[in-house]
């Protein structure tokens, strides 16, 4: 178990460092970035990753508890006793469309270089920032997507999401 979880966490770390080297010479020089980097962010990429994953986090979160999941059980990341590992698997499906909003937003142009603020050690997004950001992250959540045969808002798609796999942790556990 402990060695399999390694070898897949190994071949995530390296396909995510991948994946966001692609996106970083895919945007304009100004934007570019040397991998992800959190608390705090060393780039204004990477502090509006960090706001919106925090933002996407607590839906997921919010998903879980009303499906009856633990967010204390992980599957991938386990590691830490206290951390809320299981919207940490969970968030993974999500993320893109955080990236694809924040993608969106630098391309058309649409942040400053006074939505930041320099900090110790990195950049932070700033208040005017963070207003730029969750009006692109509110749309972004009723952008209509589809889970099984039905067409929900995002927004709904979350915690159907965490039902549906609360069902099977079920159906799994009757089966034994």
């Amino acid at each position: 178990g402990h060695d399999l979880r390694e070898r897949v966490k190994g071949i995530e770390g390296m396909i995510s460092r991948k994946y966001f080297g692609i996106l970083s010479s895919s945007l304009p020089k100004k934007w570019q970035f040397a991998g992800r980097s959190r608390d705090p962010a060393k780039d204004g990429f990477n502090a509006m990753l960090n706001y919106g994953y925090g933002v996407l986090y607590s839906h997921v979160e919010r998903g879980c508890i009303i499906a009856g999941l633990d967010p204390y059980i992980g599957i991938l990341h386990t590691d830490n006793y206290n951390k809320k590992s299981f919207i940490f698997d969970f968030i993974e499906m999500f993320r893109v469309y955080i990236d694809r909003t924040v993608m969106n937003l630098i391309i058309k142009r649409r942040m400053k270089e006074s939505y930041f603020d320099i900090i110790p050690g990195g950049v932070y997004l700033n208040k005017k920032g963070k207003v730029v950001l969750l009006t692109a992250l509110n749309e972004m959540f009723e952008q209509k997507v589809k889970v099984g045969r039905r067409t929900v808002t995002l927004r709904s798609a979350i915690p159907l999401e965490c039902h549906h796999v609360a069902n099977q942790l079920l159906e799994e556990t009757r089966l034994r």
